[in-house]
């Protein structure tokens, strides 16, 4: 089997809660990860998100079966084609390694796969809050869903004058609709593309998002700022 044939489903698409699944190795092979030597791991499915579309990487555990092999998964992403999913990472024993055919149990780490959550839906969220406020010359542009300093980007302007105000009217929008505990939308447009809509805005995403509004609990806009010809809006998830 070439590298052209391989094909994981992606799991996290239709439940971003399901932390754990049963796959089947298709190939494992050697490869590099930020310059170390790691092994590579393609299933024929899989729960973990590689890292990509503004959202950053899966981590977790993949085990035999029997529990006798032990593989520590530290960076997912997509395969050459993008029509499968690398697991990297390393084995934490010695002894028998996977090869192709083998079943495994797939184990993602749930406290950082519900961050992960959290965050990608507050940054769809902020679309949703900026349209129930009026604000309608704000295009999205792209978001940077990571712990470290995430936010949204949108093409257009907010002049200095106004941008306190604007944090303030945001700030209280995505409290509402937090408050509000709406039901987050998966489904799939005609061109076969996965459309997220948390809190009214609908838009294209592979990203892993949370069931409810509720469930983002308390996020802030901190900071707008004009970056190119772009308003990047930061964010926090106050959890505090």
């Amino acid at each position: 089997k070439m590298a052209d044939d391989f094909k994981t489903v992606h799991l996290y698409y239709n439940d971003t809660e399901l932390y754990s699944s049963v796959a089947h190795v298709i190939a494992a092979y050697d490869a590099e990860c930020n310059g170390k030597k790691v092994t590579a791991l393609v299933t024929d499915q899989t729960v973990m998100h590689p890292q990509g579309g503004g959202q950053p990487t899966d981590v977790g555990i993949i085990t035999s079966t029997d529990g006798s092999i032990r593989f520590e998964v530290s960076h997912v992403q997509k395969g050459k084609g993008h029509a499968f999913i690398e697991h990297l990472g390393n084995y934490t024993c010695d002894g028998p390694r996977f090869a192709a055919g083998d079943e495994v149990c797939i184990e993602v780490d749930a406290p950082k796969r519900q961050l992960h959550a959290r965050l990608h839906s507050a940054g769809h969220l902020m679309d949703s809050a900026l349209a129930k406020i009026g604000v309608t010359d704000l295009i999205p542009a792209k978001g940077y869903h990571f712990p470290d300093g995430p936010y949204v980007e949108y093409v257009g302007t907010v002049p200095p004058e106004l941008r306190d105000s604007l944090l303030s009217d945001l700030n209280q929008q995505t409290a509402k609709l937090i408050q509000e505990a709406i039901p987050v939308h998966v489904t799939w447009n005609e061109q076969g593309e996965r459309v997220v809509n948390v809190g009214g805005t609908a838009c294209a995403c592979g990203g892993t998002h949370v069931k409810n509004t509720s469930d983002i609990r308390r996020v802030l806009a901190t900071k707008i700022k004009k970056n190119k010809n772009c308003v990047r809006i930061s964010y926090i998830l106050n959890d505090s």
